[in-house]
């Protein structure tokens, strides 16, 4: 029983000895190491959920009858302009309650377009325009 504790304390002498030899520079280290870890593991994260949001939006793309483009065509079309007259077109993709269609905005002079087009179809859903 003896030995035991000798052979306790002489570990807990030794351990000391260790932790009383780190300095300043190594716990520094330590921290830097972690916050690293915890920089990788947040970057690791943002890249699963832009990954997870691409799949959705590949699969939303996937059950679309037709393309942006598409939709896009439709708005111009029902709007009564071509590509040359209309700027900052800008087509979603998304769902409302329940069924896929295409966002369709675009100005044209001081006019703003607004489109929600079937993504199956292509038909107009609604349509809205405003003045700047």
């Amino acid at each position: 029983m003896k030995k035991f504790i000798s052979f306790a304390l002489c570990l807990v002498f030794i351990l000391s000895l260790t932790a009383c030899g780190r300095t300043m520079n190594d716990v520094t280290s330590d921290a830097e190491s972690i916050g690293d870890s915890v920089v990788s593991g947040t970057e690791s994260v943002i890249e699963s959920t832009k990954n997870a949001m691409d799949d959705t939006n590949s699969s939303m793309n996937l059950m679309a009858g037709i393309t942006a483009n598409d939709a896009r065509d439709a708005a111009l079309k029902h709007a009564g302009l071509d590509e040359s007259q209309v700027s900052d077109v800008d087509v979603d993709l998304d769902r409302d309650n329940g069924k896929l269609i295409y966002e369709v905005d675009f100005n044209s002079g001081n006019t703003e377009y607004d489109y929600d087009i079937d993504a199956e179809s292509g038909a107009v859903i609604s349509a809205d325009k405003s003045k700047d």
